[in-house]
C-alpha cells in the first residue's frame, strides 16, 4: 500500500510538471503570436489584409501607357508631363499641365549654375592613415517664361490606374507676343554628395522643382513644388500643389508600352531612371540629372580654384560654371519599368 501511495504521488508530480511545461510553452507561443501580430507584421507590412493583398496583386499587372507618351521625335515645342499618383482626375490633369509648362521653360530658357567641390583629407596617426573624401555637385536651373493660355494646345491625355494624369502639350510659343501677360518662374535643383571616411560611405541626392505661376487675372501667385531626397537606401518625397499637400502612397508602380525600347552598348546605364515611385518621379529626376551633366560638359565659362591647406594632406578643387543652355531629346523611352532619358544641349549666347 505504501508503494502504491508513493507511486501515485510520483505520477501526480510528473503530471503536474508536464502540465506546467505545457502551460509555459502555450504562454510562450501566445507571446510569440502576439508579438508577430502586433509588432512584426505591423512594422514590416506582413498583415494578411485581404484588401491590401488584392491591391498588391492588381499592382503587379503593369499599366500600359499609350505610344504617344514616349516619342523620340518630341520637338522643343511638344512636351509630355505627369501628375503625382493618387489624385482626382481634374486636379491631376491641371497639375500635369503646369508641370508641362515648367519642363518647357527648363528645356528652352534655362540659366544653369553649377558648383562642384572635390575635397580630400589625409592624416597619419601612428601606424594608421586616416582619410576622408567628399564630392559635392550642386546645380540650379532657373527659367522665366512669359506666355498666354492661347499658346498652349492640349494634344492628348491619359489617366493611369495609379490615378496619375498624363498630358501631351503643344506650345506655340511666341516670345515677343503682346498677349504674353502671364509669367511662369521655374527653379530646378539637383544636389549630389558622396562622402567616404576610411571604409564608411554615404550618398545623398536631392531633387527639387519649384514653380510659381503668376496669372494676370489672379491676385495671388500659384505655387507648386516637388522634393525628392535620397539618403543611402532611404528616401522622402514631398509634393505641394497650391495649398494642397499630395500624400505619396507606397505601391508597386509598374508600366509598359506595346513596343518597348531595346538598349545596346551605346546606351549609358546612368540614363535609366526607375519608375517604382511613379512616372513623374522617374521623369523629373531624369530631366534634372541630364540638365546638370550637359550644362557642365557644354560650359563656356568655367572657373577653377585649387586650395591646399597643408602642403600634402588637405586640398579642395572647386569648379564653378554658369551658362544659358537649351535642351532637346535624343531618347525618351521605356525599358523594364525604367525611363531611358538622354538629352542633348547647346549654349545660348
Amino acid at each position: 500500500m505504501k508503494r502504491i501511495i508513493i507511486l501515485s504521488a510520483l505520477l501526480f508530480i510528473g503530471s503536474s510538471s508536464i502540465l506546467a511545461q505545457e502551460t509555459k510553452r502555450n504562454l510562450i507561443d501566445e507571446d510569440k503570436d502576439k508579438f508577430e501580430q502586433d509588432v512584426f507584421n505591423k512594422e514590416l507590412g506582413e498583415d494578411d489584409d485581404t484588401t491590401d493583398q488584392a491591391r498588391k496583386l492588381y499592382d503587379k499587372i503593369p499599366d500600359q501607357l499609350p505610344s504617344w507618351v514616349l516619342n523620340t521625335e518630341i520637338s522643343s515645342n511638344r512636351v509630355v508631363a505627369f501628375s503625382d499618383p493618387n489624385m482626382e482626375k481634374k486636379d491631376a490633369f491641371e497639375q500635369a499641365t503646369l508641370r508641362a509648362k515648367a519642363i518647357f521653360a527648363i528645356m528652352n530658357l534655362s540659366m544653369v549654375s553649377n558648383i562642384t567641390d572635390d575635397y580630400t583629407n589625409l592624416k597619419e596617426s601612428g601606424k594608421y592613415s586616416l582619410y576622408a573624401t567628399k564630392f559635392q555637385d550642386f546645380s540650379v536651373a532657373k527659367s522665366k517664361l512669359a506666355y498666354h493660355d492661347s499658346s498652349i494646345i492640349l494634344v492628348d491625355t491619359f489617366f493611369t490606374k495609379y490615378n496619375e494624369g498624363v498630358v501631351l502639350i503643344d506650345f506655340n510659343y511666341n516670345e515677343g507676343s503682346e498677349l504674353n501677360k502671364d509669367t511662369l518662374t521655374v527653379k530646378g535643383e539637383f544636389l549630389q554628395v558622396f562622402i567616404e571616411r576610411n571604409f564608411k560611405k554615404e550618398k545623398v541626392e536631392f531633387y527639387n522643382l519649384s514653380v510659381q505661376d503668376n496669372r494676370e487675372q489672379d491676385s495671388v501667385d500659384f505655387l507648386a513644388q516637388y522634393n525628392y531626397k535620397i539618403v543611402n537606401r532611404g528616401y522622402d518625397i514631398n509634393s505641394i500643389y497650391g495649398h494642397q499637400l499630395i500624400e505619396f502612397e507606397e505601391r508597386t508602380y509598374n508600366y509598359f508600352v506595346e513596343s518597348e525600347f531595346t538598349p545596346d552598348s551605346t546606351h549609358l546605364e546612368s540614363n535609366f531612371f526607375r519608375l517604382n515611385r511613379g512616372l513623374w518621379n522617374g521623369y523629373v529626376t531624369g530631366i534634372l540629372k541630364n540638365v546638370t551633366t550637359l550644362s557642365k560638359l557644354l560650359a563656356a565659362k568655367v572657373k577653377n580654384s585649387n586650395d591646399f591647406y597643408t602642403l600634402k594632406n588637405e586640398g579642395l578643387i572647386r569648379t564653378v560654371a554658369r551658362n544659358k543652355v537649351s535642351f532637346g531629346y535624343n531618347y525618351f523611352e521605356l525599358y523594364e519599368n525604367q525611363f531611358y532619358i538622354d538629352l542633348n544641349g547647346r549654349i545660348k549666347y
